[in-house]
């Protein structure tokens, strides 16, 4: 009787397009030409170990926050969920009035996340509009559409969680 080998079979001279080649972070590349969905991060970007990291992590969440005012957004709001669930820290829930508006709130949100150093784990939903989400770990901002947002309604499901001040008293009006 002949043993039989259950190992895969690959062929040496099989091409991979090179569009498909890894990217920097070990994910490949989309073959479609558009964006990464994933930052180039280490491997522990979300490591609890980390000195600081939960104030950095608020603090970014209340920039985002901020950013999301500048740009018009609407019902803004910083949900502390660490008491919640050991998954996530802190969510950052806004209401755009259109597509474009979500588009661009991510755009400018992700821009400065990135100046300060802090990179995406993923996006979603950007195309559609109607809920973006951009994970960073630590943190999670949500973009919705007023329909999306009525309809998810996260607000009730985490309904719990603390609410934190996001605004900075310096900004607001009749502030010093």
């Amino acid at each position: 009787m002949t043993e039989t080998s259950h190992e895969p079979v690959t062929d040496p001279s099989a091409s991979v397009p090179e569009s498909a080649e890894p990217n920097p972070n070990g994910l490949p590349k989309r073959l479609d030409g558009r964006h990464e969905v994933q930052d180039a991060v280490p491997t522990n970007a979300v490591a609890r170990t980390f000195p600081g990291r939960m104030e950095v992590a608020l603090d970014h969440a209340r920039i985002c926050a901020r950013i999301a005012e500048d740009n018009r957004a609407k019902d803004i709001l910083v949900l502390d969920l660490r008491g919640a669930t050991p998954l996530i820290d802190f969510f950052v829930i806004a209401s755009a009035s259109s597509r474009r508006q979500a588009s661009s709130l991510a755009f400018e949100i992700d821009a400065e996340m990135k100046k300060l150093g802090e990179h995406k784990l993923g996006i979603e939903g950007a195309e559609e509009g109607r809920w973006t989400l951009i994970d960073y770990g630590d943190f999670i901002v949500h973009l919705f559409s007023d329909e999306a947002r009525t309809y998810y309604g996260l607000e009730d499901i985490w309904g719990d969680a603390p609410k934190i001040e996001w605004q900075d008293p310096a900004r607001m009006k009749g502030g010093s």
